[in-house]
């Protein structure tokens, strides 16, 4: 059955994206279950794979709701090393800043990559289900799904006269202060982000820099980042661990959240931050807003 809400919907849009198999052109749902039946799709989705060695992804289908365009987040490392992988993750790292279409503001250059490599058939295609099924365009993600959904966003207002709804999870920061303010003014765009999920932190500010450099992992990393001035897109929802969601209009929360990320990672607790990331059944994100009908019924429950 479908999620209850929106967000919700959302959520397993952006879980399903991660099954799109090279050479198909649809997604097919028994490869996204659980996360299929949660979307609500009318039909099974269109599905897209581009860039080096397929490593960006994206999914545009119909529902009740609207067009979703979800866009998959990087490749997990778990399983088995490959080259797909390793280069996802260097795209990730690219951060170096790119003018934007207008010239307004700069943009993380590994996400604006990405999605150049998709931009042509994911909006055809968004086109051609909006103007069939004249609903709203939605557009989501996770991780760096989240990040390039936010350029998409943007793009479809400049380019295509369309403004979407924007919701996104765990994602990264995808732009310069300037960009933000331009995209912030124009687009309706939530973010959750939760508990100790280090992502939604990178590229990491000055003052989380400053932090990060007491870790010699981080200190020789993290050089020349301060000065990319990357900015938070969207009104973020907060979901802490006890799974209370709050919002953090003015970041009144960034402080205490950075400690918490480092005091976790430097009690060596290095797996929790990465679960915090994930939105499978069983985590953070899923357990928070998608908490029923979707994932199944632990047998201990």
């Amino acid at each position: 059955m479908a999620a209850t809400t929106l967000v919700g919907r959302l959520l397993c849009a952006s879980a399903s994206s991660y099954s799109v198999v090279k050479g198909e052109t649809v997604l097919d749902p028994e490869l996204a279950v659980p996360y299929y039946d949660g979307v609500g799709y009318l039909e099974p989705p269109a599905a897209f794979l581009a860039g080096a060695d397929d490593i960006n992804s994206c999914t545009v289908g119909t529902t009740n709701d609207g067009v979703v365009v979800a866009f998959r987040g990087t490749l997990s490392l778990d399983g088995p090393f490959t080259i797909p992988k390793l280069i996802d993750w260097v795209n990730d790292f690219n951060a170096a800043p790119a003018k934007w279409d207008t010239g307004t503001g700069d943009v993380h250059d590994g996400f604006l990559g990405s999605l150049n490599s998709l931009w042509a058939v994911v909006r055809d295609e968004a086109k051609r289900q909006l103007q069939a099924s004249g609903k709203q365009l939605l557009i989501t993600g996770h991780s760096k799904g989240g990040s390039v959904a936010a350029l998409a966003a943007m793009r479809f207002f400049e380019k295509e006269n369309i403004n979407p709804k924007v919701v996104t999870f765990a994602a990264a920061k995808a732009g310069n202060t300037v960009f933000a303010d331009k995209y912030n003014s124009a687009i309706d765009h939530t973010r959750y982000e939760f508990a100790d999920d280090i992502v939604p932190h990178l590229p990491p500010s000055a003052p989380f820099i400053e932090a990060l450099h007491s870790l010699s992992f981080f200190s020789r990393r993290l050089q020349g980042l301060q000065d990319f001035d990357y900015g938070r897109l969207g009104n973020l929802l907060y979901i802490k661990r006890s799974m209370e969601i709050i919002p953090d209009p003015d970041n009144s929360l960034l402080d205490q959240r950075r400690k918490s990320i480092l005091k976790t990672i430097l009690l060596g607790h290095i797996q929790q931050v990465g679960d915090d990331h994930r939105i499978a059944c069983g985590y953070g994100y899923m357990t928070s807003l998608c908490p029923a009908g979707v994932c199944p019924v632990p047998m201990n429950s």
